[in-house]
């Protein structure tokens, strides 16, 4: 009994200086804006199993906005990570709200994150000086192109509406630039989105492998009453898994952004989350998504150091051994091989035909209409226009690239294919963030994305959110070594006036 005192006090002080040290890296700041977030999902969670909860359709977006903005002002890292969690799971609250109220198609929650995410425009006024750079040339493009397609939506489509799809298309983007603008607090919002990467990817990919098991009634009644019919029959093993998020084409962005962003991340329990992860992938059925994955992964490993692939294809060979029982587990088998035996014959293949079809139809009915439809006519956003009384029933089409050209039109479409040319090339182009594992991670998931766009529209909503912040994250990683660099290079003296050449990289809170 003597011998057990001093190992009960070696491990409190252990405890002690373990909560010392997290206790000295974060911040009075953190801890409020931690507080707001749990009291708001603490209220959240109680109005969805107590009563009240049909208030949810005022008071959740209305949260979501409270706690952003009070984020942001207090804890931009905390802010980061709450617009992520509120794209992840709000699909999932609201259908658990549909099945006990009622299901409607456009759902007041799904406001909630877009408002969030919105509060990240605030960076363009503290920030303003630093939009001169060339750096930000492909963002004011694809803001440009919104306006214009903004503007004809007014005149051809709902206000309402319109304005919706402005800040489902345009919050995104600005989050993004957010995360470029902030690149002084660049190895902060690493540490987030890595954890929100591995965690979302942990928590996510249970879900959807309960999904697929034996899917949820607010699942199924959700599948029905939207008629997602791409999803599949909402019974065990035959649905195409959508975990928390709306749809498996979404999910199968978030699932990409997550593992590429997450296979170089630091921490020693990533593989189990990204060997999950890459099971949900293959049972989202998304092929499209498989191929961009696959080829994201290329451009990851070839942007690497040659010292660090020898750590990459050891870290994959892992993943592979953990995902293995799941993925070859004979019910997975059966569900994915059908979906990927259709890829030998590709021109037999309904899904094949029917995009086939909507292509021709949309690239007919450019030529008599170079100006565009505007925002406002399709996806979630069509929903909430009304004519005679009656919701018109609008769905989105199954490609990004023809979603541009058709909502902006010619000019428009011009405007942000030139954006993205001009994204790509800015994440390619720079060695210097080479250097930084994540950020390789970041623009892999942007070049992966890119090419997932030809079968989906990934520049709005949720996937919006992930091809954007890839694409600030990779600029900010790219800004963050180029000022790393000049730091090196220059000496400063204490008293001796700075270079003005050099100070516009000298790191500020």
């Amino acid at each position: 009994m003597a011998s057990a005192v001093p190992s009960a006090d070696a491990a409190s002080r252990r405890r002690g200086r373990r909560f010392r040290l997290w206790r000295a890296t974060v911040s009075n700041s953190d801890l409020g804006a931690w507080a707001a977030v749990a009291a708001f999902s603490i209220y959240v969670a109680i109005a969805l199993v107590g009563g009240g909860g049909r208030a949810l359709t005022i008071t959740f977006p209305l949260g979501c906005l409270a706690v952003a903005l009070f984020s942001y002002a207090r804890s931009p890292a905390t802010y980061v990570g709450f617009v992520f969690w509120c794209w992840i799971v709000t699909p999932f609250l609201r259908r658990v709200f549909d099945l006990q109220f009622g299901f409607h198609p456009a759902s007041l929650l799904l406001v909630g994150p877009v408002l969030a995410t919105a509060i990240s425009g605030l960076t363009l006024l503290r920030r303003a000086a630093s939009l001169r750079r060339t750096t930000f040339v492909p963002f004011a493009l694809a803001m440009t192109a919104l306006l214009y397609s903004y503007i004809v939506g007014l005149f051809q489509q709902s206000f309402v509406a319109a304005t919706y799809d402005l800040l489902n298309w345009g919050a995104p983007l600005l989050f993004g630039l957010h995360l470029a603008l902030e690149w002084r607090r660049f190895p902060r919002m690493r540490s987030v989105i890595t954890k929100i990467a591995l965690w979302g990817l942990l928590v996510t990919a249970l879900y959807a492998l309960v999904q697929f098991i034996d899917p949820p009634n607010w699942d199924r009644a959700w599948v029905i009453d939207a008629e997602m019919y791409s999803v599949g029959v909402p019974v065990p093993f035959l649905i195409r898994v959508f975990s928390t998020l709306n749809a498996p084409g979404p999910y199968a962005v978030f699932l990409i952004f997550a593992v590429l962003i997450g296979l170089p991340a630091p921490q020693r329990w990533k593989f189990i989350a990204l060997a999950l992860g890459l099971t949900a992938l293959l049972l989202t059925k998304t092929r499209s998504a498989w191929a961009a994955f696959m080829f994201g992964a290329l451009v990851l490993q070839l942007r690497q150091p040659l010292r660090s692939l020898p750590r990459q294809w050891i870290a994959l060979a892992v993943v592979l051994l953990l995902a293995a029982p799941a993925i070859t587990h004979p019910r997975v088998m059966r569900a994915v091989a059908g979906r990927a035996a259709s890829l030998v014959s590709i021109e037999d293949d309904r899904s094949y035909r029917e995009r086939l079809a909507i292509t021709n139809y949309v690239v007919g009915r450019l030529k008599h209409n170079v100006v565009g439809d505007g925002l406002g006519r399709l996806g979630g956003a069509g929903k909430l226009q009304v004519t005679s009384g009656h919701k018109i029933s609008v769905t989105a089409l199954d490609s990004g690239v023809l979603e541009i050209v058709s909502v902006m039109g010619w000019m428009g479409g011009v405007l942000y294919t030139f954006a993205l040319f001009g994204v790509a090339i800015l994440v390619l182009g720079d060695r210097r963030a080479r250097r930084d594992a994540v950020a390789n991670g970041a623009a892999a998931a942007v070049v992966a994305i890119l090419a997932a766009a030809f079968f989906g529209n990934v520049f709005n909503g949720v996937s919006g959110v992930m091809f954007w912040s890839a694409v600030g994250f990779a600029i900010a990683g790219k800004s963050y070594a180029l000022a790393v660099e000049q730091a090196r290079r220059y000496v400063i003296e204490p008293g001796r006036p700075i270079d003005p050449a050099l100070a516009r990289y000298i790191t500020a809170a």
